[in-house]
């Protein structure tokens, strides 16, 4: 079987998130179509297809039949009136065919489309699903091609981002430049008050995680070339994962760029996405790469603590073994911080839906505060924003404090 039929999750979460944008009242039912769509490709892949599997390959002669653009159109139309639902054979089969187009018919699609008197969100939305799959075969064709269209297609800069992705991990130096030039002719100017432009921030953050590894100084050029109070937003744009090998020129890039406190918060956060369902390994490797000082190892320990903690309410309630183990955790990294980091964590986490009662937490901030002889990991927790919404029993609790002045500016926010 031809790899090409294949459907890359990638692509396929990109072409949901063209039908989510029209589709945001029916989210229970795209998760149900995402969910048939992985297993469809699972079977693909397993090679266990059979006749009635809804991920079928069309017969080969009708493959090779010119797709009707006014139809394609018509059957979205038909899934958008439907709440997001439709026959999801077809739409898989129409899936596999773009996935399978050559760059050639990719082109000669869209300039078909852009012929065509479609309604503007139906055009939008088949460009869109064309020029994205096309951005993967070709990315300095389609930057290259399509600057000057975009307003014409109706596709916004941001809708170009990973296609800019693509291109920069390819040819750094091109994308580079191409990039330079577009901010040169005003493409990427501030229309905001501020003076932002959250469009070159989401390159310019793409750029500069690609150039970690193939050029750290001129990642550092392109940071330093923009406004200092700007610089870590940029950061935050890629959501690309930072390789093992890159983390330690990312560090210093922060440090070399950013005001001291963007500094802590930069790799607090970066730390934070690195909890997963091993904990907190990747978080601990991540400090002894970057040689993180004291300052920077506290920040980062203590929002990758709340961040697990985080992950474990969504999906049940926070128990003492949770508490425990992040505990233990915090205990090798930053001692000194276990008090606070498990008085913000169980404030976090009896802020997140409905699994964990407030007082269910407060009487593990009461145990664990008794535990440590001192007034810290309770004095945290009644400073979290559940506290506030929890104020009378929240009062009764501050009562335990038994430093008297951190105890009256407790009582004092819970009036």
């Amino acid at each position: 079987m031809k790899s090409t039929l294949l459907l890359p999750p990638v692509i396929a979460l990109a072409i949901a998130g063209t039908w989510l944008g029209t589709q945001r009242h029916a989210i229970s039912s795209l998760e149900e179509q995402s969910r048939i769509l992985e297993q469809a490709l699972a079977t693909r892949k397993s090679g266990t297809l059979t006749e009635a599997s809804p991920t079928s390959a069309a017969k080969p002669e009708k493959a090779k039949e010119p797709l009707d653009w006014r139809k394609v159109a018509a059957s979205f139309e038909d899934m958008s009136r439907g709440g997001g639902m439709g026959d999801f054979r077809n739409q898989i089969k129409f899936q596999q065919r773009v996935m399978a187009m050559s760059k050639e018919e990719l082109i000669s699609a869209l300039d078909e489309i852009a012929a065509l008197d479609l309604p503007k969100e139906s055009r939008e939305q088949l460009e869109q699903m064309l020029v994205m799959p096309l951005g993967k075969k070709d990315p300095e064709y389609v930057l290259t091609q399509y600057t000057a269209r975009l307003e014409e297609m109706s596709l916004s800069w941001s809708s170009l981002t990973g296609t800019l992705c693509e291109w920069a991990a390819k040819d750094p130096a091109s994308a580079n430049a191409w990039f330079d030039r577009q901010i040169a002719a005003g493409k990427f100017d501030s229309k905001s008050l501020d003076g932002k432009s959250m469009s070159r921030l989401r390159h310019e953050g793409i750029l500069i995680n690609t150039l970690l590894s193939s050029n750290p100084e001129a990642a550092g050029r392109r940071l330093a070339a923009l406004p200092e109070d700007q610089r870590k937003e940029a950061l935050q744009q890629s959501s690309q994962a930072l390789k093992e090998e890159d983390q330690a020129t990312y560090a210093k890039l922060v440090r070399d760029q950013l005001t001291e406190k963007d500094q802590t918060r930069a790799l607090a956060e970066k730390a934070s996405s690195m909890v997963d369902e091993a904990g907190f390994v990747k978080v601990t490797e991540f400090l002894d790469r970057i040689k993180a000082t004291p300052a920077e190892r506290s920040a980062c320990v203590e929002q990758a603590a709340e961040s697990q903690l985080g992950r474990i309410s969504d999906q049940k309630k926070v128990t003492r073994s949770d508490i425990d183990t992040m505990r233990q955790w915090v205990s090798t990294q930053a001692p000194e911080s276990i008090s606070t980091v498990t008085g913000k964590a169980l404030a976090n986490a009896s802020g997140r839906g409905d699994k964990m009662e407030f007082s269910e937490d407060a009487e593990l901030a009461v145990e664990y505060n008794t535990a440590t002889g001192n007034d810290d990991v309770l004095a945290t927790f009644l400073d979290g924003y559940s506290a506030l919404e929890n104020k009378e029993q929240a009062r009764v609790l501050a009562e335990k404090i038994t430093d008297p002045k951190r105890r009256e500016e407790i009582l004092k926010k819970l009036k």
